[in-house]
């Protein structure tokens, strides 16, 4: 009976010892306060990265793998985005997932490409990453997309067509956002009245509020990360300046910080986003639970794509054998849809997704869901 138990605890630890270890590169800015945004250490990147995996733990154990994690940190300096993308390439990473502003996915990119390592960024959306090809995914839209609906709510629902600009020159996703609406805006007979440049680490936007007054337009487009985005519609209302605004998913999904900036100021206007905790299919209410319950507190737009992705990369792996970063990369490519909490995304290899986008009515009394847009689906004015 003795020799019964003991070959049993033996063969049972030699099959659970036999699983394989597979590890997953985190990328992202850990430790150092951002003056762009306020989530400055990959909490709820990180945080969804592991809820997707414990929600996929039947999955990866039928597999026969462990999922293990390192990150990577690379702070607030873009030199380090190139020394961390190198050192998880030299590691034994699988993939590497995260570079979540398009600014470090555009540094990391060519990186992950000369190493044959795949990459996956879960919301960069600079256009330019849809141009890399091999080794190079992503889980948003693009920013062509946000100012096609943009242009769309400036002339349709506003029915404003004069736009005042203001860039963060120093931010690429930001750059990419005002060149690609300055385009679009004119195939809707519409005109950039004036392209103001700033950065992104200002603060006090005084002078540009001044300048702004002394201009004709009847809308202020600003395509920057949250905290810049707030802290210049802040300056402009202090002016005196009650033209709306219009913004894209650099304002985030629900304005809880927004408005810590934007308190007591009036103001309205339209932005764009991924995803809203007032979404109600099956999908998006299971995630809300789940990671109310298992972090005490509501996710946002960076935890959502950071969860579809992780998602999307673990079907993947458990897809692929044998597994190797060649041969995870035909799988990736191979993708051509996936249902996820954002709702249904269709490939075209190495492309941004085509995914519904949610346009919201942004004011001082909130955000809220405006309309939902499909690609190639006209915005319906109210």
């Amino acid at each position: 009976m003795k020799l019964v138990l003991a070959l049993a605890f033996f063969w049972g630890t030699s099959i659970a010892s036999a699983k394989e270890t597979v590890q997953i590169a985190l990328a992202s800015n850990f430790s150092e306060l951002s003056t762009v945004s306020f989530n400055p250490f990959g909490g709820y990147f990180k945080d969804a990265i592991e809820l997707a995996i414990a929600d996929n733990k039947p999955l990866i154990d039928k597999a026969g793998i462990v999922l293990s994690l390192k990150t990577y940190d690379y702070g607030i300096d873009d030199i380090n985005v190139i020394k961390k993308v190198k050192e998880a390439a030299a590691s034994n990473a699988i993939a590497g997932i995260g570079y979540n502003y398009s600014s470090a996915a555009l540094l990391a990119a060519p990186v992950h490409i000369a190493e044959k390592f795949p990459m996956l960024s879960p919301s960069a959306s600079a256009n330019r990453l849809s141009t890399f090809g091999k080794y190079v995914h992503l889980g948003s839209f693009n920013n062509q997309f946000m100012v096609e609906t943009l242009a769309k709510v400036a002339t349709t629902v506003l029915k404003k067509k004069k736009i005042l600009i203001l860039t963060a020159v120093n931010c690429a996703y930001c750059v990419d956002l005002a060149n690609s609406f300055s385009e679009e805006i004119k195939k809707h007979q519409g005109e950039i009245v004036k392209n103001i440049p700033l950065l992104q680490e200002d603060t006090d936007f005084t002078k540009i509020a001044n300048e702004a007054k002394q201009l004709n337009f009847d809308a202020v487009f600003v395509p920057n990360q949250e905290l810049t985005s707030a802290r210049l519609i802040a300056a402009l209302t202090e002016a005196g300046i009650t033209k709306p605004f219009l913004g894209a998913d650099g304002w985030g999904n629900e304005g809880t910080e927004f408005f810590r900036v934007l308190k007591g100021k009036t103001f309205i206007g339209y932005s764009v986003t991924h995803w809203h905790p007032k979404m109600m299919s099956p999908k998006s209410k299971k995630f809300v639970s789940s990671y109310l319950n298992k972090f005490n507190k509501l996710p946002n737009d960076t935890s959502v794509l950071a969860y579809d992705s992780m998602t999307l990369l673990i079907q993947a792996i458990v897809k692929t054998k044998p597994l190797s970063r060649e041969t995870l990369e035909a799988t990736l490519s191979s993708i051509k849809s996936f249902d996820g909490v954002t709702g249904k995304a269709f490939w075209e290899p190495h492309k941004a997704p085509r995914k519904d986008l949610i346009v919201l009515k942004t004011s001082d009394n909130g955000f809220a869901i405006h309309k939902i847009v499909s690609p190639n689906v006209a915005v319906n004015h109210e």
